[in-house]
């Protein structure tokens, strides 16, 4: 009798992955996963639990490639434009990924609120001030505004609503911020 495969948790984790990618979230379960792996479904679960953990330990995973994303738009000229390009470019090349982190009852997200005071978005929330040189305050309030429209443009490029280039995306960002940013000013001054 030939010595049974080890299949590793890590092994699972990309296979999940590859399932994700190809058929979205809700294509996964332990039967898909040992057909993919070409195993039962015995090494799934002895390595993870419940399906619950291993979408945990892939959500962890789909995080990682989202956040190179988001790196790399850091390093742009406007990091603030940057990280809405990369987040709209995740959506256009890795849909069903997006769809796990930003579009399913999947996994809760925090509210609004709680999303703009995490220490990672207060420190954009500081870039986005130095850009617009308006308040902390405001700059939160110009955060939320153009981060749903950057969201609205990746939820339809994810679904395949919509189809941008990256000339017209960037265009739609820039006049959004100058746009939000300008009424910002004038309701500042209307209430001054």
């Amino acid at each position: 009798m030939p010595p049974k495969v080890k299949v590793t948790q890590n092994q699972i984790i990309l296979a999940a992955m590859d399932i994700v990618r190809e058929t979205g979230i809700e294509s996964l379960n332990a039967r898909a996963l040992a057909k993919h792996l070409k195993c039962s479904i015995q090494p799934i679960f002895k390595n993870f639990e419940t399906m619950g953990s291993l979408k945990q330990a892939l959500l962890v995973e789909a995080q990682k490639i989202y956040d190179a994303y988001t790196q790399k738009g850091m390093l742009e000229p406007n990091p603030f434009l940057g990280i809405g390009l990369g987040y709209i470019q995740f959506a256009q090349e890795e849909k069903n990924l997006f769809k796990l982190l930003f579009m399913t009852n999947e996994f809760k997200q925090s509210s609004l609120i709680q999303i703009i005071k995490e220490d990672e978005n207060q420190e954009v929330v500081k870039l986005v001030a130095q850009l617009s040189g308006l308040s902390l305050a405001l700059s939160e309030q110009l955060f939320v505004d153009v981060w749903l429209i950057t969201h609205g443009i990746a939820s339809m490029c994810a679904t395949n609503d919509i189809d941008l280039s990256l000339d017209e995306v960037t265009k739609i960002l820039r006049d959004a911020f100058a746009g939000f940013k300008y009424q910002l000013l004038k309701e500042k001054e209307t209430h001054a």
